[in-house]
């Protein structure tokens, strides 16, 4: 099982935009098969607004196959430009 830690920040004027893609990629993420949690988290200051994506897949080949789906490829476009950082952390469960 894997935890994915996606960590997401953008200007406050693009504030929904971002959300309303983030919220199109949860809703279609979370029926794609191996997907067993998809969150989003979101706090925001007089600048910037953050938000965290914590998803969790049964294996690599299923976040794998996340990662080639339309409506990921579709987010990336979405949010390209509006991103002021970035990350992403991939965690192996243990035991």
């Amino acid at each position: 099982m894997l935890t994915v830690i996606a960590a997401l920040s953008c200007k406050n004027i693009d504030a929904d935009v971002m959300l309303t893609a983030l919220e199109n990629l949860q809703k279609s993420s979370r029926q794609e098969v191996g997907c067993l949690r998809y969150e989003l988290s979101v706090k925001s200051d007089d600048e910037h607004t953050d938000y965290v994506v914590s998803e969790q897949w049964a294996s690599d080949e299923h976040f794998e196959a996340h990662k080639n789906e339309p409506h990921f490829k579709a987010f990336g476009i979405q949010v390209t430009g509006l991103l002021t950082n970035s990350s992403i952390d991939v965690y192996k469960s243990i035991g």
